[in-house]
């Protein structure tokens, strides 16, 4: 026990050579970690990857066993992550069936709520309608694991708002993520993506990355601290009681988690993307002066061309993928454009290798169902997530990869581009979330909601729910996934 004789002043260091000091704690207050000890264990990660316009079925399933499956040309650019993948085949967007608004828009608002579109005034070209009637399921995770971070989610995209609400607006046909209601009874509070890389570049990573000298300056400066000063602790220890003890262990404990988190801010796996192109309008195409979106249907290549997209799409997946293992946060949305899809695709070619000169939408339905250039624009998404797996798997973390712990799940508001139709919706999961999901599966599930897999995605987060979004279209977890 401390006497009165040689009891510690509040002002006590401890110090160590250089100059180098700690002060020791006072109150518990004091105490709390700037980390919870939870997180010393290596986090899951959720990623949304959002491409418009559903896909070809016929082209995009697997052929070959459920463990043993081939990719189809369409989907060939994922050949190489066949292992991370599950390929889930049968799913329903049943929650479309009620609801206000166009298919599109439904889609939209269903796909990552579970819930439909309210009654509202916003013109869907295909009937009116508010906001969707509840979260995203990845706001519901963002909430839980993303604590204490810098960005509860991220959500980015390349090419945002191109359709009805081409004013920057968010909009029922160009929003999935959604918080709760602020209001109990109203609908849920839409999370429109960032379109710009570099406003979006200067948000994120301010402070983060930079020069590589100054970075392991101030990585060796703050590891040594502890070492620093530890013949001064074991001087200090004999004068302490256990309850002291325990609370300058508890302090010190504090300072290592700290540690910590700036080796995880500067170490080699966390570093803030290069290459980011500071030139104003570098990542748009030039628009015509008084030339209307709307004007532009069908295509035009020599006003609007669309170059820029691939590019843009990259630098966003770079940005939200070092974000990612820079821990600032645990959840984002890749979303490459709105359900009407209306930016111009000149950067794709067909196969006599003319470029495309419509958007994806006028080869869905608007000019008529174009299944020819729609495998095409379909390969192309799939290269994009490619390269997303593929920067993920290149972060080394926890004796893996970032890729290992994270679960990317891969969606659109529709299936059948033809029609809209909204049945066996093709949805992609790939990852290994930490080591809770099975991968290298096509997983054929006839029939059920697909509220059911937002379900278990909720649980592969460790959140045990049973029901998601519509109580009438959830029946629980979705069987087999996990």
């Amino acid at each position: 026990m401390i006497t009165p004789h040689n009891r510690i002043h509040r002002r006590t260091l401890l110090r160590g050579a250089g100059g180098l000091a700690i002060g020791l704690p006072f109150l518990s207050a004091m105490l709390a970690p700037r980390r919870s000890h939870a997180d010393q264990t290596t986090p899951t990660r959720l990623l949304v990857f959002y491409t418009p316009g559903g896909t070809l079925l016929d082209k995009w399933r697997p052929t070959g066993a459920a463990n043993d499956f081939t990719l189809q040309p369409m989907l060939s650019p994922l050949t190489p992550f066949r292992d991370q993948l599950v390929i889930v085949d049968g799913i329903d967007l049943a929650i479309t069936k009620i609801g206000n608004g166009h298919p599109h828009s439904r889609g939209m608002a269903g796909v990552l709520t579970g819930q439909q579109l309210l009654p509202g005034t916003l013109n869907t070209n295909g009937g009116t309608a508010s906001f969707a009637d509840g979260p995203s399921v990845d706001q519901i995770i963002a909430a839980e694991i993303s604590k204490g971070l810098r960005f509860q989610s991220l959500e980015v995209s390349s090419g945002w708002s191109t359709g009805i609400s081409a004013g920057g607006q968010p909009h029922p046909g160009n929003i999935i993520n959604y918080q709760a209601a602020k209001v109990p009874g109203m609908p849920a509070t839409p999370v429109p993506p960032a379109t710009d890389p570099l406003n979006t570049f200067n948000r994120v990573f301010s402070g983060v990355g930079g020069d590589a000298t100054a970075n392991a300056r101030e990585l060796n400066w703050n590891t040594s601290i502890l070492d620093g000063v530890q013949d001064d602790f074991k001087r200090l220890i004999p004068q302490l009681g256990a309850e002291d003890r325990a609370k300058l262990e508890a302090h010190l404990s504090m300072i290592a988690e700290a540690e910590q988190g700036v080796k995880q801010v500067v170490g080699s796996t966390c570093k803030a993307p290069t290459g980011v192109d500071p030139t104003p309008g570098y990542y748009e195409d030039p628009i015509a002066t008084g030339v209307s979106r709307g004007e532009l249907d069908g295509g035009d290549a020599a006003i609007v061309t669309g170059m820029k997209v691939p590019l843009k799409g990259r630098v966003m997946t770079d940005l939200l993928v070092a974000s990612l293992a820079c821990d600032l946060t645990r959840v984002g949305t890749m979303q490459w454009s709105d359900s009407e899809a209306k930016f111009m695709l000149g950067f794709l070619n067909d196969s006599s290798g003319q470029s495309l000169k419509d958007h994806h939408h006028g080869y869905q339905h608007d000019r008529g169902f174009q299944p020819e250039a729609l495998e095409i624009i379909y390969h192309f998404y799939a290269q994009q997530l490619a390269y997303l797996l593929q920067k993920l798997s290149a972060v080394g973390e926890g004796g893996g990869t970032l890729l290992d712990n994270t679960l990317v799940l891969a969606v659109s508001e529709l299936q059948a581009p033809a029609d809209h139709g909204q049945t066996n919706m093709p949805f992609i999961l790939a990852g290994k979330a930490g080591g809770k999901l099975a991968t290298q599966r096509h997983l054929k599930v006839p029939s059920q909601p697909h509220n059911n897999l937002l379900v278990s995605v909720l649980n592969l987060f460790g959140l045990p729910a049973q029901k998601f979004g519509h109580a009438d279209y959830c029946t629980g977890p979705l069987a087999g996934l996990v």
